[in-house]
């Protein structure tokens, strides 16, 4: 898979999902502004508990700014055969029973998966722990991974 296309369509589904957050959050803190949910009396937390969901929406709208800038801003780097896997890096993994795995080491979005034809590229951060147990790996090494060991077999 391409980069700049795997990177276009990481900011394609981040641009999405901030829309959404974006129309959430504009709903909660309507909520939270109603009329009707105006307390009565100490016990009545509805507006409260409206304007506690508005200001959680509102910090990850701003969470998925950043990333989204982070993407923008990410230069596309190109590895060597020989490279060590960083951010940027497309590292394809595969173990003894021949399972093989295509992960990007991006600045945000872990988790996100993109689909490229045949194969499913999974988003990871080098703060993650799987992030952690590739970064300044090489070709050829084995890594510890929650599903078993895998040898890097590509770092591009």
């Amino acid at each position: 898979m391409d980069k700049k296309q795997l990177i276009a369509q990481i900011i394609c589904q981040l641009q999405a999902d901030l829309e959404m957050n974006i129309a959430a959050a504009n709903e909660a803190r309507d909520a939270a502004t109603h009329e009707e949910n105006v307390a009565e009396n100490k016990y009545d937390t509805l507006g409260l508990e409206a304007s506690y969901l508005a200001h959680g929406q509102s910090k990850r709208v701003q969470a998925l700014e950043v990333n989204l800038t982070d993407y923008r801003n990410m230069p596309l780097r190109e590895f060597a055969e020989d490279s060590a896997a960083g951010l940027g890096a497309l590292v394809t993994l595969e173990n003894d029973e021949g399972c093989v795995k295509r992960l990007f080491i991006g600045p945000a979005g872990g988790g996100i998966q993109v689909e490229g034809g045949s194969e499913v590229v999974i988003v990871i951060t080098p703060q993650s722990p799987i992030g952690q147990a590739l970064t300044g790996r090489y070709p050829g090494d084995i890594v510890k991974l929650p599903q078993g060991e895998f040898e890097i077999t590509g770092v591009s």
